[in-house]
């Protein structure tokens, strides 16, 4: 019988029926792989186009930029940071990537190294992950790998890219060997309340130093996240920018796999039966999730007395081995329950969780859709139960508001620092800061104080009046006549001297003048106070029981800013408006799926010293003879890739599928990168990266081809087509009598082969 609780209203019941029944409701958007991406990775599809706009806009993205990459949870976001290593290899530049927690680092890094021991059977993987558990040996290694060149990507968290690898990062970048710098879980960037981490938002300034090191190509960056507000990308534009620098991948839709229950029960020991009935009843695997440590190891000690076997608790204070420990027996199924705070679940990969329960209020509505979001991975169905107290809801409003700076503190702290700052340029713009600069009406250094010193700086970023930036470590050596133990103690005054410093470069003049400096912060809290109160305000909403969830979701998330658009495709498995309703919207759109626009260069010097007779300015023709020869083709198609820079090519599926050699065509382009089209899908959406292009008509019906062919704005564009091809605007003449930009193929051939 299914679970049917008195305490539910009853069109809120039965409960679970189709989480049990692990309905798939997911639709199908694969896409064939990449060729050239295939064979690294042994993949034959993306997951959805939006996955793969992102990942070639990764390879695509000019040297020293940042990409902003927004992909729902379930679409392989973290294919995007695996898939440049996989190509490249461990010797192709390092990729640093950023994640918040010590389970995502250790997750992250299992799961690459099975792809890179597939990809590479007969070579050692190093050690993927930089954790706490790490022994000092160990860490000497990861180091020597970084500056060598050998260690192909490490996951870390930012207070190590902040810290212990900050010498070895800036000699990597020194040597030419840094290639990406991606920030997983981006969101995180913008956060201000108790979970505020003043290393993700330093990261922007070590960006910036790293950049200032790299002696030629400079790396670039990435910022991913499956949950960007507006707020967020404001505030990455303002960190990672300058805003002309940064360009943004956004393919958004619902998870169509939650279906919510809310529920309020004020009655703490009635409260705690219930979300124990919830779980007897729960399918399995299952979290609970709770906001405090100390509420998290009740539960699992109660659990555990009411029967609960094979649990786990996990909270930011579980040690490392522990850790490692838990998630291991996560991953293979060896739990039925995890009851963690949210330092568990971010990015981890168990496809199969059927149930997120919680007995807590999350401080945002972002935090709950990210916390739910661990569910369902695998497509099919899954539930979202939350039962709540007006105090759980108090306890959230407490912890969601943000700890921002008001403008009196924060000009008292900024000009205390400013007296005090070392000028670094002649212009006095980039600065040396202590923050360990006690304001005048404080008395004592401390962490406390060094820290709001770090918020006034931020928030002064934020708020477009500097930039934050770094220098590169002191490096000592050991004195001749000076023992170890003297030579470490030294090396550690050292390093907290220079972590007591940061570096910034002054963008406002007017930083001195109060009034110019109290409004910049004023508006500046004022975004962050509205993007808050709005992110509460909906959650309440939530909590009410009365609103369709995805309505909410889809006012969270949706921007309509320039160049940072983002379109949510609306979807929800269910919810108690749905059932008043009779209604469930599980069906969604498939979100629109652009690549970037601004694309590194290609070398096309060649074509233009072999034809400099034909406007590169317009599509090329090159008719074929017929009846089609494909091996001609193919040779054609060869020598345009190997030799003219082509770097994409489209083709028919029908061609495509009759046509193995496609798949090695990538081994003859710079790089190893080939991007190749389908005419299909290109009728709904054209490709728009800026490449030189070579497009395959193959159609002897004598239809002609779209128009858009000779639309796109490209640096190169050469269309293969039949002699007997029509024109697209004059049917009645064939395409090779209506221009003076062809190109026949033995001018071509003898082009190629001078």
């Amino acid at each position: 019988m299914p679970w049917q609780p008195e305490w539910l209203a009853a069109t809120d019941t039965p409960v679970f029926e189709d989480v049990f029944a692990e309905a798939n409701v997911r639709l199908d958007w694969y896409r064939p792989i990449d060729p050239f991406l295939g064979e690294a990775s042994g993949f034959e599809a993306y997951v959805s186009p939006g996955q793969r706009e992102a990942v070639r806009s990764a390879f695509l993205l000019p040297g020293g930029e940042t990409l902003i990459v927004a992909l729902p949870t379930g679409s392989g976001k973290s294919f995007v940071a695996q898939a440049p290593v996989l190509v490249r290899g461990l010797e192709g530049g390092l990729t640093v990537c950023v994640v918040p927690t010590t389970a995502l680092v250790l997750d992250q890094a299992r799961q690459m190294s099975r792809l890179l021991k597939r990809r590479y059977p007969h070579r050692e993987i190093p050690p993927l992950a930089w954790h706490a558990g790490l022994t000092a040996d160990e860490r000497v290694t990861i180091k020597a790998a970084i500056r060598e060149g050998r260690q192909g990507i490490l996951y870390c968290s930012p207070e190590a890219v902040t810290g212990a690898l900050l010498p070895a990062l800036y000699d990597c970048a020194r040597a030419g060997l840094l290639a990406y710098l991606i920030v997983d879980e981006a969101h995180l960037v913008s956060q201000w309340g108790d979970g505020f981490r003043p290393a993700f938002q330093m990261l922007a300034g070590v960006r910036r130093g790293l950049l200032s090191a790299c002696p030629s190509a400079p790396f670039k960056t990435l910022l991913m996240s499956a949950t960007l507000t507006p707020d967020t990308i404001n505030t990455i534009d303002a960190l990672f920018g300058p805003t002309r620098t940064v360009q943004m991948v956004s393919s958004v839709h619902l998870r169509p796999e939650p279906q919510y229950w809310v529920h309020r029960e004020d009655d703490a020991p009635l409260k705690e039966r219930k979300v124990l009935e919830v779980l007897r009843h729960a399918p399995r695997p299952f979290i609970l999730y709770l906001t405090k440590r100390s509420d998290a190891e009740r539960w699992f000690k109660m659990l555990k007395t009411a029967g609960f076997g094979r649990l786990d608790c996990f909270h930011g204070e579980t040690g490392h081995a522990d850790r490692l420990r838990i998630i291991n027996a996560w991953s293979d199924n060896q739990l039925d329950g995890i009851v963690a705070t949210s330092a568990f679940g971010v990015g981890i990969d168990k496809r199969d969780v059927r149930t997120i329960v919680h007995a807590a209020v999350p401080e945002t509505l972002d935090r709950f859709y990210q916390e739910v979001g661990r569910g369902g991975r695998d497509g099919c169905a899954a539930a979202s139960f939350l039962i709540y107290s007006k105090e759980d809801q108090e306890t959230a409003n407490q912890i969601g508001s943000p700890a921002l700076i008001s403008e009196d503190l924060a000009f008292e702290r900024w000009t205390a620092m400013f007296a005090h700052a070392e000028r670094l340029d002649p212009l006095g713009q980039l600065l040396q800061l202590d923050l360990s600069i006690v304001p005048p009406r404080l008395r004592q250094e401390s962490d406390y104080n060094e820290s709001w010193n770090m918020r006034t700086l931020i928030m002064m970023a934020r708020a477009n009046m500097l930039e934050l930036e770094s220098l590169p470590p002191v490096r000592i050596a050991q004195q001749e006549n000076e023992t170890t133990s003297a030579f470490d103690l030294r090396s550690d005054e050292l390093w907290t001297e220079y972590f007591r410093q940061t570096v910034v470069r002054v963008i406002e003049y007017g930083h001195q003048n109060r009034e110019i400096f109290d409004r910049a912060i004023r508006e500046e809290r004022m975004r962050s106070f509205e993007a808050a109160s709005d992110n509460r305000m909906l959650l309440a909403r939530l909590l009410s029981g009365t609103v369709e969830i995805s309505s909410l979701l889809d006012h969270l998330y949706r921007s309509h800013a320039p160049g940072r658009s983002v379109i949510v495709s609306r979807a929800c498995g269910g919810c108690s408006d749905h059932r008043v309703r009779g209604q469930v919207e599980t069906a969604y759109a498939e979100p629109p799926a652009f690549g970037i626009e601004r694309v590194a260069t290609t070398d096309t010097t060649l074509w233009h010293a072999r034809f400099p007779h034909l406007d590169v300015r317009a599509p090329i023709v090159l008719p074929l003879p017929e009846p089609l020869d494909n091996g001609l083709i193919l040779s054609v198609l060869t020598d345009l890739v190997a030799m003219f820079g082509i770097a994409e090519v489209a083709v028919s599926a029908h061609f495509r599928a009759a046509n193995a050699g496609l798949s090695h065509l990538h081994r003859h382009a710079a790089g190893g990168i080939l991007l190749l089209q389908g005419i299909e899908e290109e009728r709904r959406q054209p490709s728009t990266y800026g490449l030189p292009r070579a497009t395959v008509w193959t159609d002897i019906s004598g239809q002609s081809p779209p128009q858009y062919f000779f639309n796109m704005s490209r640096p190169l564009h050469v269309i293969l087509a039949p002699a007997s091809t029509r024109d697209p605007w004059h049917p009645g003449r064939r395409l090779c009598d209506s221009g003076s930009n062809l190109l026949p193929l033995d001018v071509f051939k003898l082009g190629a082969r001078t």
